[in-house]
């Protein structure tokens, strides 16, 4: 856990389940948990999620209630301000995804522009970078190749 060691009124042993319940989260969920700041009472985390195999992705709520589950242990007094950041996995569709997924699965610019039910052309473009995408169109191409990732397709 990043920034630990900015909690210097917290015992050894407290130190030491604040890093076993944050390692066990990033081992099975790809949460993480980095303490931003200490003032006073006040004590800043962020806590994110990466993407990962499992695929089950935590709401700001959620990540919110873990972290305050993980740092419940706190001296009394003590405010814990959570700064939650769940996966946005739509900003990982880009151009160079795109390509790189076409090669990973084998699939031509003609079989993916089929299944998508979408111009040849127009994929020409957002393969070279010169047509954007929406939100529903990254999730469009996201969820196409996680489906056929999974040998379903």
């Amino acid at each position: 856990m990043k920034g630990i060691d900015k909690l210097p009124y917290i015992t050894s042993s407290h130190k030491e389940n604040l890093l076993h319940s944050a390692e066990q989260y990033k081992r099975f969920a790809r949460v993480e948990f980095e303490v931003l700041e200490v003032a006073g009472q006040n004590i800043t985390v962020r806590v994110t999620q990466s993407e990962y195999e499992g695929g089950r992705y935590l709401s700001a709520k959620e990540l919110t209630e873990r972290a305050a589950e993980v740092f419940k242990d706190l001296p009394a007094g003590t405010q814990l301000i959570i700064q939650a950041h769940p996966v946005k996995f739509l900003n990982v569709v880009t151009a160079d995804y795109i390509n790189q997924q076409i090669e990973a699965l084998g699939l031509s610019h003609t079989e993916l522009a089929r299944l998508l039910n979408m111009r040849p052309e127009n994929l020409t473009r957002i393969l070279a970078d010169k047509m954007g995408l929406t939100k529903l169109g990254k999730a469009a191409f996201y969820y196409l190749f996680k489906y056929l990732e999974t040998g379903r397709g």
